[in-house]
């Protein structure tokens, strides 16, 4: 296999898994999607911290908050606009992107 497929095959799993982990935590999402609105009229930009910060966790996987931002900027057409320190201890100081159009 080649590393084109490679890619290609993991872009598959992903938003199989994006799909999977969504559906077990419909009504989070929505309301992560009604928050992560707000917040974007509010100041033009969303991180997945912001969102978190107001509404919680989902139960089960935490896999959910990062497929929720991804499908919530896909769906309202928004781009990375740069990339910041996430403000969850959890997340060890990992990065999380800000997303805006």
């Amino acid at each position: 296999m080649n590393d084109q497929n490679d890619l290609f095959q993991g872009v598959a799993l992903r938003d199989e898994g994006m799909k999977k982990v969504i559906a077990n935590n419909q009504q989070w999402r929505e309301h992560f999607d009604r928050v992560a609105w707000h917040i974007l009229i509010e100041s033009s930009k969303v991180t997945s911290d912001a969102v978190v910060r107001v509404i919680g966790m989902p139960e089960g996987s935490s896999n959910a908050v990062g497929a929720a931002m991804r499908a919530f900027a896909k769906a309202h057409k928004l781009r990375v606009l740069e990339y910041v320190k996430t403000t969850r201890p959890t997340r060890h100081a990992g990065i999380v992107a800000v997303w805006g159009r």
